[in-house]
């Protein structure tokens, strides 16, 4: 089977020159692609950057505020904007990559794991519905006759149930009510 064309980078695109190509300085150019990438503050990024503690703050604030700096700021926004496309997920490459786990695992004899991938390329198409229903109960609404008439309906429609537990015999006109109840129903 002919491999696949592969559709996106592997890295980053690395400018050379940031000074001549972007007007930005090596540092300028390392603060961008750290505070780009990384899950750092601005001043944690100037700081990995190489700027020095006493004023990293206030030069992190000045870069990223677009004014001072826009080429910096410029630089953040293509950074992102290639990360983004890098890591881009369509409905194709999703759907190209579960077909390539279902073939991997069927090489490996794992069955299981090819018919997972090829159940969820069939969920990513639409060819699957998957239903959930949600009851809402309303037992606290129901009066002691109701909720009786209920139990029974069940044990009727589900025999195990009764079958896999024992019944409880007990005088249920001795309830003892809490006093905060609503005795109303």
């Amino acid at each position: 089977m002919p491999k696949a064309k592969v559709t996106h980078k592997n890295k980053l695109d690395v400018i050379a020159n940031p000074r001549v190509e972007t007007g930005l300085t090596p540092m300028q150019e390392k603060f961008a692609t750290i505070y780009a990438t990384e899950e750092v503050t601005q001043t944690e990024a100037a700081l990995r950057a190489g700027y020095a503690e006493s004023n990293a703050h206030a030069i992190a604030s000045r870069m990223l505020n677009g004014r001072d700096y826009p080429q910096v700021l410029e630089r953040v926004r293509q950074v992102k904007v290639e990360l983004q496309h890098k890591f881009e997920v369509s409905f194709e490459s999703h759907v190209k990559k579960l077909a390539e786990i279902r073939d991997q695992a069927l090489q490996n004899g794992n069955y299981a794991a090819a018919v997972t991938a090829e159940k969820s390329r069939g969920q990513a198409a639409g060819l699957y519905i998957d239903r959930k229903e949600i009851l809402m109960g309303k037992i606290d609404q129901m009066n002691r006759d109701e909720v009786m008439l209920e139990i029974r309906r069940i044990q009727e429609e589900f025999p195990q149930l009764v079958q896999a537990t024992e019944p409880v015999d007990a005088d249920f006109t001795e309830i003892e009510v809490h006093p905060n109840a609503n005795t109303e129903t």
